[in-house]
């Protein structure tokens, strides 16, 4: 993914790859050259997203790893889970948070679930 997504930026960000490669998995670190070149940092947020979700689901990948989905890639669960298993993931939610406090917003397409 790190040579795709470099090429796709042409230059705009520095793209790189780190932890876990031993076990096939890695994060994607994504920078642009000035603290506050906001316009730039833009420009390669549109480049790459949904751009990149919609590789690692090509793939067979996993768009979240051991830190969760959370609110910024709930929206994509279904890039790499299918609707029965967000099914099951909710019902299992559900038993341990009947409340809806823990992480309220986060994990699940909104169109799923309402928190």
């Amino acid at each position: 993914m790190v040579p795709i997504l470099r090429e796709r930026v042409k230059g705009d960000a520095v793209v790189g790859g780190y932890g876990h490669i031993g076990d096939g998995n890695i994060h994607i670190n994504v920078t642009v050259p000035g603290y506050d070149d906001h316009k730039r940092a833009e420009k390669v947020q549109n480049l790459l997203e949904p751009y990149l979700l919609e590789e690692v689901a090509k793939r067979k990948g996993s768009i979240s790893a051991e830190h969760g989905v959370g609110a910024a890639k709930a929206e994509y669960l279904g890039l790499s889970k299918s609707e029965e298993c967000i099914d099951v993931m909710i019902a299992i939610k559900k038993v341990l948070d009947p409340n809806g406090i823990m992480a309220p917003y986060k994990v699940f397409p909104s169109h799923k679930v309402a928190n």
